[in-house]
């Protein structure tokens, strides 16, 4: 590495030190997505001198929020969008938007250019075969990877995964998962990355489970497993916040971390029956979905997507994940690398996003 290279490194480092620091935390009922302000009152930078963040699925719920939280802090944000007439809120929001994919190096060179790091979110959840997932998930992490090591000041790198590569078994997706965090792990020392698997996020704006939350407050709780079966949870405040304590650290680890709410070892479905029931103030009454019917419907959604040519979300695939037992996982090993502790429990993530659902 040149001296201007390494000079280069160290000052975009302090700076996004300064810019995290003087942001502080905003309280976790602060809506993330949209709602929390943006702009650079108050953190001592101009636009100009304020150090830019590069992101990738940026219209995703988690892109979106992290985008606005960037922007809320000080950070400058350029994100890599396919379809840029999905990202004019971004674009109001400050957001330098620039059309392009994973699969185009010109676009990858332009995304990275002058940026202090990358945050990878771009990612396929729905799909029938494994060629419906690689090109976002794993050979888009293989080109973002080689435009770093290509890059004059390479950034660092945060690429979000999933809690699903731990069972690269249960579905094509979780396979993806797994097949790219191990492109990522194996740039080795010329990527400064680092990979987190959150569990199932939430919060306002999401749409993945707010149809489960809806069901539960009108007193029905869907169960593709039983009752003991165990989940991890996070909190959209939460993935923003441990993203943002990562910007500040000086050596991002070379590791794969999982993260969590604060609950130990999560919830089981009772766990979430009852804490939706609180929420509520109503009675929710589990409802076991049977094998026969799940399977059925997943069966049909497989072999209707082929013919009508569509990404489905329930496939066979989705229910074994479903139906795993256990989904927990820890946040305490994140927590002592990044100085990051979560804050917001299921009752109160549930609370919130069920209150920004009924003022919509």
């Amino acid at each position: 590495m040149s001296y201007r290279a390494g000079a280069q490194k160290l000052s975009a480092t302090h700076l996004v030190r300064q810019v995290v620091a003087r942001a502080g935390s905003p309280d976790v009922h602060q809506r993330v997505g949209g709602r929390a302000g943006s702009g650079h009152g108050g953190i001592g930078l101009s636009e100009s001198a304020a150090p830019l963040i590069a992101i990738t699925g940026a219209t995703g719920f988690i892109g979106s929020n992290l985008c606005s939280r960037l922007r809320a802090s000080g950070f400058r944000v350029r994100a890599l969008v396919r379809a840029p007439g999905q990202a004019q809120s971004l674009a109001r929001a400050g957001i330098d938007i620039l059309p392009g994919d994973l699969a185009a190096p010109p676009a990858l060179r332009q995304l990275l250019a002058g940026s202090a790091a990358v945050i990878h979110c771009a990612g396929t959840v729905r799909g029938r075969t494994p060629a419906d997932f690689a090109p976002a998930n794993v050979l888009g992490s293989q080109h973002l990877v080689q435009a770093i090591k290509d890059s004059d000041t390479p950034p660092r790198l945060l690429a979000l995964s999933s809690l699903a590569a731990r069972e690269p078994q249960l579905s094509h997706y979780a396979a993806s998962k797994f097949a790219g965090e191990q492109v990522v792990s194996a740039s080795g020392d010329a990527v400064r990355w680092t990979i987190l698997r959150p569990p199932a996020v939430y919060g306002p704006g999401d749409r993945e489970l707010l149809p489960l939350f809806r069901l539960m407050a009108r007193g029905i709780a869907p169960l593709p497993g039983g009752l003991t079966d165990r989940v991890s949870m996070l909190y959209i405040d939460d993935l923003a916040s441990a993203v943002m304590c990562w910007l500040a650290t000086d050596s991002p680890p070379r590791r794969i971390f999982t993260l969590s709410d604060p609950t130990d070892a999560g919830y089981s479905w009772a766990d979430i029956v009852r804490i939706a029931s609180v929420v509520c103030g109503r009675q929710v009454r589990p409802l076991r979905v049977p094998s026969v019917v799940l399977d059925g419907i997943a069966g049909v959604n497989w072999a209707a997507a082929a013919l009508l040519r569509y990404a489905p979300m329930l496939t066979p695939g989705k229910v074994r994940e479903l139906r795993h037992a256990d989904w927990t996982c820890d946040w305490r090993e994140l927590g002592a690398a990044l100085d990051w502790q979560p804050r917001v429990d299921l009752a109160t993530g549930m609370r919130n996003t069920l209150h920004d659902d009924a003022g919509r």
